[in-house]
């Protein structure tokens, strides 16, 4: 059986991501912006507060050349526990909202979400690193796959919770009561954390400390032939989401709620995509599924395209179809560009500082790409282009260069 190969107690690692997962979908998702709105927060506080985690990743750069000599557990367990502990006064803040100045509370979230991404920033580099040293290589793909399922259900419980306390929609001390099940989520993981297995290297005496320079990442031939992958990835395909979720609401009139509940079982559909690359994914590889996916961007560009050029009629009906089919192949995309950058880097000295560089980068992208977008598509608000009877909106020279850049790959 291929579960033999894996460490003993794995299923601690599982348990960690999913009890995590209630936790930051709630405390760095959508509740987070809902209460912040709810405060009376401009825009330019939501935007900040939405690229805080992505920024502060910037710190793993710091703490990822000495993360072998500090230990990936001991680093680990110590961010994470005072990362949850922040968690306290996120959930006592709503309460304390009912009476302080709304300026006052503004900036106290800022300010407490600042602290908590930190320390997550500092924390998160010994993650990968950690996981790829206990697992084996042959079975990293069937490991990511389980590991992802646990944080997809995880993920689709903890929004569906926290729909159901902020339903009735009575006041900002609902708030507490979500972002109190945060911290309940992130005390739960940290129970699960401290019983991972411990890398070999860790329980010998002697902890292998390479630091590298950082420009000489670079001179790795396949590490930067993947970064340059996902990074592109991520600037064309990943970062467009957003707007592509204001198209199907604004062009196609699907309602917010609708879209909720469609991306809800796109992240089901993702299950069922990883429990299908669950004894494959390691066999095969995982170069022929980015092939897969790529072909599917290709498609789903393509379509949504068509259907901002208005040469879709039942848009209704391929707009949904396409959400939960994106779900899917997201699941897909994520487990093999992981178990790829696993493989490639993780025999290499300084591996911390390859997986801390790719995630900085990507992250760093992950903020700053939305805005791009977002400058582009108010540019084009007012674009309208008529070509031999076809129609052109703004959504239709974004959609259609990402459905382009997608065939590159």
């Amino acid at each position: 059986m291929i579960t033999e190969e894996l460490p003993p107690k794995i299923q601690n690692a599982y348990w960690f991501q999913a009890f995590n997962a209630v936790s930051w979908q709630l405390c760095l998702g959508s509740p987070l912006i809902l209460f912040a709105n709810a405060l009376g927060a401009p825009a330019v506080v939501l935007g900040l507060l939405a690229g805080l985690a992505p920024l502060t990743s910037v710190l793993q750069l710091v703490v990822a050349p000495s993360a072998e000599r500090i230990g990936y557990r001991n680093l680990m367990v110590r961010g994470w526990s005072a990362r949850v502990a922040t968690l306290i006064f996120l959930t006592l803040l709503p309460i304390a909202a009912l009476w302080l100045p709304a300026t006052v509370s503004i900036a106290l979230l800022v300010l407490i979400m600042t602290a908590f991404t930190t320390l997550r920033g500092i924390a998160t580099c010994a993650w990968l690193p950690w996981i790829t040293a206990i697992v084996p290589r042959p079975v990293r793909g069937f490991y990511l796959s389980r590991d992802r399922t646990y944080v997809s259900f995880a993920s689709v419980a903890a929004l569906a919770l926290a729909g159901i306390v902020l339903l009735s929609d009575a006041g900002l001390a609902e708030y507490a009561i979500v972002f109190g099940i945060s911290f309940l989520g992130g005390a739960t993981s940290l129970y699960f954390l401290n019983r991972i297995p411990v890398p070999v290297v860790e329980s010998s005496e002697q902890r292998p400390s390479v630091k590298l320079p950082w420009l000489s990442l670079l001179g790795d031939g396949p590490f930067t032939s993947l970064l340059i992958f996902s990074a592109t990835a991520q600037v064309f395909v990943l970062s467009t989401s957003a707007f592509v979720t204001v198209f199907v609401r604004d062009q196609v009139g699907i309602s917010a709620g609708a879209i909720l509940w469609l991306i809800a079982g796109a992240s089901l559909l993702g299950v069922l995509s990883l429990r299908l690359m669950r004894d494959r994914i390691d066999r095969l590889g995982s170069r022929p599924f980015l092939g897969l996916v790529f072909l599917w961007w290709v498609i789903y560009f393509g379509l949504w395209w068509l259907m901002a050029a208005n040469l879709v009629t039942n848009a209704w009906l391929v707009a949904p179809l396409l959400l939960l089919a994106a779900g899917f192949f997201a699941a897909i995309y994520d487990i093999s560009l992981t178990r790829l950058l696993m493989n490639t880097v993780g025999e290499r000295p300084g591996m911390t500082q390859y997986f801390a560089f790719q995630s900085v980068i990507v992250s760093l992208l992950a903020g700053i790409s939305p805005i791009m977008w977002g400058y582009l598509l108010d540019s084009l608000d007012n674009f309208e282009l008529t070509i031999g009877g076809i129609t052109l909106d703004g959504y239709a020279p974004l959609l259609g260069y990402n459905g382009c850049c997608s065939q590159l790959f």
